[in-house]
């Protein structure tokens, strides 16, 4: 059996650690190494039973147990051991800081207790000596009083002793440092004085001449936390915990305490951070939640409330044109701006990324909800210098109202977001007001975002192919692959009513993939049967997500491996939105697609910015001309003069033009006056499936005159699927 009474100053420290977690022993292994003493050896074991028979035979110094340990736990070990006769000290670990666990621990006879998670080397080192100094008190109080005072001495908590009428008659170094009172100035004086006004004042008031055994006395045996007082006066947070001896003077109490002070700072730290958003400072979408449920429960329908929530407007352009850090200096501003904007009552919070959330109180007018809406805009409206840039930005905000029914925190949010989006929708920079209506479109939205997730298990997209004609020869020189949706329950939907909802939600990754693969699968396929037509290419859509892909070449180089597809045969399309919403990101990723042999392409050119830089800067090998200004051809006359504009410009920098959107004989002519070679549009064919686009080829062949009097659409609407 183990001598537990060794000097721990000198003497090798085994502990056994009883957790069925390897993650937690690994954890606890690392605190151990931070250790700056090679005194401890650690050992483990997921075993009850193994740890159990260990405390049975007095195999280590120290248990730390685990409270969570399968079917059992630690207060069961450690009555167990206890009952065994185990005389090492115990330390139970908590993974909730229960305060009725942890007094249940010390009621069965542990040593000490630790909140994991909570704790570091120090501590876990300070407990564990703690614990066996703990242990070897009671042990020299039961042998020897020299011993005893030996002991207590070198505690690191403050041990005291009291008689039965409240004296102190022993008093150790840790005392003295905690609590200001040298040994000679606290013997025989009353330990009232120890106790913070508020115990001293409830004894006072039950007639009690002795705060410290009126606290004391029933909590024998029980570990308590409780405020002290120091010499100076002030007050400060402790641990308690205490015991009594009865001899033939009378009783004595034992009082060990632990001055608490850090951990109670590390717990309001903790606190803190739980409930508070580390970058602004601002209250977090938690701290709001339960800030707003409590308006609710305390709202009387004398006076509303409104949840206003707020989107900053391109914020991810300045974050990733700026960069993250003047990102993060802007939204602190903002968080200060916001502040400076509400009334004495309200309360605002970071929901999130460049979310925020304002709870306006007490309004007793709608209106005033309104008007704080217009002078956050205002306010934010205003320029952000940083680091010498300066940055414009707005915000759109949504707006819900309380009301005589009752409903959630995550209700109001719900509403308040779907205005916010509303007001987005509308062009931005502005608010707007919730209706019910609004509930209804969400709902339909986030069912089609559920049948959108759906649809890519499903295989429910198809590929259309829009012919591109040489306007002259009118051949076929190119496709251009359309997506298209076949729901199971709305029919065919085109992408403009599911493409913004699959960028919103990222789904326009795998659904673009899927394009990509499916488009060059296809024109792998007609190359082989049509080999007459080396040049035949298919031209796909990126969108903006897609272009800031890091992986995005690699992924294209891939599908075109896979499908011993030249890369001069297809062609990728971006807008100029797109492209310019991250432009150094896009131009990278341009640049390395255009060295796989890749073209590309600047689709719906004249609706975006349209500038010479645009054009020079990025490595376009054609352009298309937008359907707005080629359906206008037939007349405005004002149009006629943008088309020779763009034709012109195109010439000088050697870019091909395509005009899409042909929808007469007389545009068609138009253009190749103008000297447009290439052309797209329903006057020659609408997108079709694979196999009507196979067709076309096949018609081709038999060098028709033109194909403006074939209707292939018409076969397609009658036998699609």
């Amino acid at each position: 059996m183990k001598d537990n009474t060794m000097n721990t100053s000198d003497k090798l420290i085994k502990i056994l650690l009883v957790d069925d977690d390897e993650d937690d022993y690994i954890l606890t292994r690392y605190l151990f190494e931070e250790f700056k003493s090679s005194q401890y050896e650690l050992e483990w074991t997921q075993s009850y039973e193994n740890g159990l028979e260990s405390a049975r035979n007095n195999l280590h110094d120290v248990y730390l147990v685990d409270f969570r340990l399968g079917e059992k736990d630690g207060l069961q070990f450690i009555f167990q051991a206890v009952g065994y006769g185990c005389t090492a000290p115990i330390i139970l670990l908590t993974g909730q800081g229960d305060k009725e666990i942890d007094l249940q621990a010390m009621q069965a006879g542990a040593a000490d207790y630790l909140v994991k998670g909570a704790f570091d080397a120090p501590s876990l080192e300070r407990s564990i000596r703690y614990s066996i100094r703990h242990a070897l008190t009671i042990n020299k109080l039961q042998t020897s009083e020299l011993k005893f005072r030996s002991v207590i001495q070198s505690a690191s908590d403050a041990i005291f002793l009291v008689d039965s009428l409240g004296k102190v008659i022993m008093w150790n170094a840790a005392a003295e440092r905690i609590f200001g009172y040298t040994e000679k100035e606290i013997i025989g004086q009353s330990s009232t004085i120890l106790m913070g006004a508020k115990y001293s004042k409830k004894a006072i008031e039950q007639g009690v001449s002795d705060t410290m055994n009126f606290v004391l006395k029933p909590l024998m045996g029980k570990v308590v936390e409780a405020f002290g007082r120091r010499k100076d006066g002030s007050e400060f947070p402790l641990e308690l915990s205490g015991s009594v001896w009865q001899t033939s003077d009378g009783a004595f109490y034992t009082g060990i305490i632990r001055d608490i002070t850090k951990r109670r700072e590390a717990e309001y730290q903790l606190v803190y951070e739980a409930t508070h958003d580390s970058l602004t400072g601002l209250p977090n979408r938690s701290q709001f939640t339960d800030i707003l449920e409590q308006a609710i429960k305390n709202n009387s329908g004398v006076n509303q409330f409104a949840v206003l929530f707020l989107d900053l407007d391109r914020f991810k352009v300045i974050n990733d044109g700026l960069g993250h850090i003047i990102g993060d200096k802007l939204l602190v501003t903002i968080a200060e701006r916001l502040k400076r904007c509400l009334r004495a009552n309200d309360f605002v919070a970071r929901f999130g990324g460049d979310e925020f959330t304002i709870l306006a109180n007490n309004l007793v007018h709608p209106g005033e909800a309104i008007l704080l809406a217009e002078r956050l805009q205002k306010e934010l409206a205003n320029p952000f210098n940083l680091d010498g840039q300066e940055i414009f930005t707005s915000v759109s905000i949504g707006i819900t109202y309380s009301n005589s029914c009752k409903r959630l925190p995550e209700d109001f949010l719900r509403d308040a977001d779907s205005a916010m989006y509303r007001a987005k929708a509308g062009g931005k920079a502005r608010y707007q007001v919730f209706d019910s209506k609004m509930h209804a479109n969400s709902l339909s939205l986030l069912k089609k975002e559920n049948d959108l997730r759906r649809a890519i298990e499903r295989e429910e997209f198809r590929v259309f192919y829009q012919p591109i004609f040489n306007l002259q020869t009118r051949k076929i020189v190119e496709f251009e692959a359309l997506i298209r949706w076949k729901h199971p329950e709305l029919g065919l939907v085109l992408p403009a009513d599911f493409i913004p909802i699959a960028e919103e939600t990222d789904l326009i990754i795998p659904i673009g993939k899927w394009v990509l693969e499916e488009s060059c699968r296809q024109m792998s396929a007609w190359r082989k049967q049509f080999p007459q037509h080396p040049n035949l290419s298919v031209s796909v859509n990126l969108s903006a997500r897609q272009l800031i892909q890091s992986d995005l070449a690699s992924q294209v180089e891939q599908v075109l491996i896979e499908n011993h597809l030249p890369a001069k045969c297809l062609k990728l399309e971006v807008t100029e939105s797109s492209v310019m919403e991250n432009a150094e990101i896009a131009l990278k990723i341009l640049k390395k697609l255009k060295k796989l042999g890749v073209r590309i392409s600047s689709d719906d050119f004249g609706t975006g910015y349209s500038s010479l830089s645009y054009l020079n800067k990025f490595p376009f090998d054609n352009l298309k001309i937008d359907r707005s200004f080629v359906g206008k051809l037939d007349a405005e006359s004002k149009s006629w003069e943008i088309v020779r504009t763009i034709l012109r410009l195109a010439e000088n920098l050697k870019l091909d033009v395509i005009a899409e959107g042909i929808e007469t004989e007389f545009q068609a002519e138009k253009l190749m006056e103008f000297g447009c070679i290439y052309g797209q549009g329903f006057y020659f064919s609408k997108p079709v499936a694979n196999q009507i686009a196979t067709d076309l080829l096949v018609l081709n062949e038999n060098e028709l005159p033109y194909l403006g009097n074939f209707n292939p659409t018409i076969v397609v609407e009658s036998s699609f699927y």
